[in-house]
């Protein structure tokens, strides 16, 4: 005879886990909450692809297609970086209020 669990489901606020996977998982079950961690993980990977292309426009001798592609990202990465400056301005707006 099998028996039946049940879930008992409280009213107690999410406990979410230290780290980044536990950034993450708040970021998305939370509404308004930025997760700094996965914003600074986006930044380094950034730093990654410019170095990656860095890299290329050297060993091709400044193929122009590398070019395009390094304007592409640098332009991506200051309007990111941007967005969330100016995200976090109107929390700060908000909070004054």
């Amino acid at each position: 005879m099998a028996t039946e669990q049940t879930q008992v489901i409280d009213d107690q606020p999410l406990q979410f886990e230290k780290g980044l996977v536990g950034d993450i998982a708040k970021s998305i079950m939370t509404p308004g909450y930025t997760a700094n961690g996965v914003i600074q993980l986006m930044f380094y990977t950034f730093y990654a692809l410019f170095a990656t292309l860095l890299f290329m426009l050297f060993m091709t001798g400044g193929n122009p297609h590398v070019i395009a592609l390094t304007l592409i990202a640098v332009c991506l990465f200051v309007t990111i970086k941007w967005f969330i400056a100016e995200l976090e301005y109107s929390k700060r707006q908000d909070k004054k209020e």
